[in-house]
């Protein structure tokens, strides 16, 4: 990746020496102006483009400042410098006003203005970009099912097309894909959408209520049956009947389910007539039936009955493009509307496995609005996906230039201190953070302490 400087400095030899000095490094692009009003333009045209900007104070139309103010009204984002002989104390308060983000001298070591511009570039690539939702395709889009990626759009004709028909439908899937939803989705777009939609889930149910809860019974069918109960196939009737894991249905009730589905009939327990039963029967499981036959678990007759029309949902590891639509429907159903999440934090969750797909991707968007105020931040983030996608909690911004200290330098002279400690030598700092020669870090923190000192005499001079 190419870094793109831009040096505005109205003495050409200057602009051209500075050139020379950052056009050494491979990875820098380096573009001059010494008009600042053309540089302006150049960045109306680009807002986004430059990853550093060194400005010169004296400039005869706009000094540095002047220019770094209305530059910071097209990207408040930006990373500016200015260059100059002039380190008052003064200058300094001006530029720390606008948010200029270093102060740089004239005469500056050339390894020292390298390894600034480097910070700069740094800082840039570190911002805080705050991702917006995007505008989606309406074509083929299903009414409650999120998801622009070619796999959905597929699932979207199929759904359409499984909504015109009386065939039995198998919904396949990984727990968390929205098998639910989907049969939902299919119910909606059919002729029974005014009809009830009735789910059951086979997995979560006690086996001893299992036929009770599918089928019905009459009253003192059993001990405890009290009262009647209709069971959710006559619920259903003129609807959808939804059976989620019906791959965990017991083989005695998939005997009695299979003879429902011929018969088109359904006996409560208990009960001594049967009933006509009018029902479109949606089924979903995560387990392969195929297999599930041949190891003995699971009926090869019902399982001809129940996969009509099988329908897969992709998970969501490999439909990742989907994972920004999916954020912000989250954020808005969860309370979440003027949270602001930025690209970054977007790159960890898109990154992520997800190996409960929607539902662990809701349950971490419920999560980070819960925790979070304004601003979705690293740190909000699972202890789990900050470690599998190795989240810098650091994330360049905890020591903010200006946001703490009364100067740039300060500032500047604490986050190379601090970053010493936090890694353990200068040696491993200049490797794993400034991305310098440990000479240039020595040399400009010996130029930092001595401004710092100068600064605190002529504080002390004034008082």
């Amino acid at each position: 990746m190419k870094y793109k400087i831009l040096l505005v400095d109205n003495e050409p030899a200057d602009l051209d020496c500075t050139k020379i000095v950052l056009a050494e490094e491979a990875d820098f692009e380096v573009f001059g102006c010494t008009d600042a009003d053309e540089a302006i333009s150049l960045l109306k045209a680009q807002p986004e483009a430059f990853s550093a900007i060194l400005l010169d104070y004296r400039m005869p139309k706009k000094d540095g400042i002047a220019t770094a103010t209305e530059m910071f009204a097209i990207n408040p984002q930006l990373c500016i410098a200015i260059l100059s002989a002039d380190q008052s104390r003064d200058v300094l308060k001006k530029c720390i006003a606008v948010g200029v983000k270093d102060f740089i001298e004239k005469d500056q070591d050339e390894e020292v203005l390298r390894s600034v511009v480097r910070g700069l570039c740094k800082k840039w690539e570190d911002r805080p970009q705050f991702a917006k939702q995007e505008a989606t395709n309406s074509d083929d889009l299903i009414p409650g099912v999120i998801g622009q990626s070619p796999q959905m759009r597929e699932l979207f004709r199929m759904v359409k097309r499984a909504a015109q028909v009386k065939a039995s439908i198998c919904i396949y899937g990984e727990s968390g894909t929205g098998k639910e939803v989907i049969a939902k989705a299919i119910h909606r777009l059919s002729p029974r959408k005014n009809k009830p939609f009735i789910a059951l889930n086979m997995s979560a149910i006690p086996e001893n209520l299992a036929e009770s809860e599918l089928f019905g019974h009459v009253e003192g069918a059993f001990t405890g049956a009290d009262r009647v109960n209709e069971g959710k196939l006559l619920a259903a009737q003129g609807g959808t009947l939804f059976l989620d894991e019906i791959g965990d249905m017991r083989p005695d009730l998939q005997a009695k389910l299979l003879r429902v589905l011929q018969e088109r009939k359904v006996t409560p327990v208990g009960a001594s007539k049967s009933i006509d039963l009018d029902v479109h029967l949606i089924t979903a499981t995560h387990v392969d039936l195929e297999k599930a036959i041949l190891d003995g678990r699971f009926r090869e007759d019902l399982y001809f009955r129940i996969h009509v029309l099988p329908i897969r949902i992709p998970p969501l590891r490999d439909r990742v493009e989907d994972i920004r639509h999916l954020v912000f429907h989250f954020l808005k159903i969860h309370g979440g509307e003027t949270r602001q999440i930025s690209t970054k934090i977007l790159r960890y969750l898109e990154s992520y496995t997800w190996r409960g797909n929607v539902r662990e991707l809701e349950n971490e968007i419920q999560r980070l609005v819960s925790l979070s105020d304004r601003i979705i931040e690293a740190h909000h983030l699972s202890e789990k996906i900050k470690k599998h996608c190795a989240v810098d909690l650091d994330d360049g911004s905890v020591l903010a230039y200006g946001e703490f200290f009364k100067t740039l330098q300060e500032n500047e002279l604490e986050y190379l201190r601090s970053n010493v400690r936090r890694c353990g030598s200068m040696r491993e700092a200049c490797r794993s953070v400034f991305k310098a020669p440990v000479s240039s870090i020595h040399t400009r923190i010996k130029i930092l302490e001595q401004n710092f000192n100068s600064s605190i005499k002529e504080e002390k001079n004034h008082e």
